[in-house]
């Protein structure tokens, strides 16, 4: 059986993308990216504030819409929700507060190893998956992987999502499911969590529907499957969050082995 030429995995926090299949369009999302040459070759990233730009890696925050091209060979793409224990610290420590970082190749050579074996062995489980990514980010921040902790309320309210993510989930209900106000219990999300409510919510259900979609489901199947409105709704997401259309990576199915880790 021919082996997969590339790989995709996708966790309700957090994505890896190994390929040389990667051209987006301008998009934008509630995650982090990292993007990096794997080859040491280098690509354009596109944003409003510096046009194109040519780089070996680059540090993107969330909600800042951005385009890459004119790679030459392998590129890993991380992303992560900025959450308190770890994107937060990205965004506060290597972004500080702005929208894009560029680094050469000499920056990232631990990253690049790290990510190279990926090329070859492909990851079997949800905590070497967790691992590696968390390892990605915490040489950016040359620091060791110290996680502080996150308020019992809001890992209760992500635990909800998860589970209810096929359903209408409104503010209102995870307060008062977590003994909060309305207003106080945004407040704390946004604060934990690195993103509003809204914007969380929408990545577990684009999570969601492209692990059944991944499986084999229809975008119409999978849209429903993961609490969107339709199947338009979930290819607008799609598209906003990846750059590309559901249909777009269907084609290259036979190229990727991918996969999908639940998380406690």
């Amino acid at each position: 059986m021919q082996q997969p030429k590339a790989y995709m995995y996708l966790s309700p926090t957090r994505m890896l993308m190994v390929s040389p299949h990667l051209v987006a369009g301008v998009h934008q999302h509630a995650v982090i990216q990292f993007t990096c040459s794997l080859d040491g070759k280098p690509f354009f990233v596109w944003t409003e504030n510096n046009g194109w730009q040519q780089t070996e890696a680059v540090l993107i925050n969330s909600g800042i819409a951005h385009s890459l091209k004119d790679f030459n060979g392998w590129q890993a793409t991380t992303c992560i929700i900025p959450d308190a224990r770890l994107g937060r610290r990205v965004q506060e420590n290597i972004l500080d507060g702005g929208a894009v970082k560029y680094f050469t190749a000499k920056d990232i050579v631990p990253i690049v190893e790290l990510l190279q074996v990926t090329r070859e062995q492909p990851i079997s489980s949800s905590v070497h998956f967790h691992t590696l990514t968390s390892a990605v980010y915490q040489h950016l921040l040359n620091e060791p992987g110290f996680m502080p902790p996150i308020d019992e309320r809001i890992t209760k309210a992500i635990r909800y999502i998860r589970q209810n993510i096929h359903s209408n989930i409104a503010a209102s209900a995870l307060a008062a499911e977590v003994h909060l106000s309305e207003n106080r219990f945004l407040h704390l999300f946004r604060e934990q969590a690195g993103a509003p409510l809204r914007q969380y919510v929408l990545w577990q259900r684009l999570a969601a529907a492209t692990e059944a979609f991944i499986e084999g489901k229809s975008a119409k199947e999978a849209a429903y499957e993961a609490g969107f409105s339709d199947p338009a709704h979930f290819t607008r997401t799609f598209l906003q969050m990846f750059g590309a259309l559901p249909s777009s990576y269907a084609v290259l199915r036979p190229l990727y082995h991918f996969a999908f880790f639940h998380e406690d």
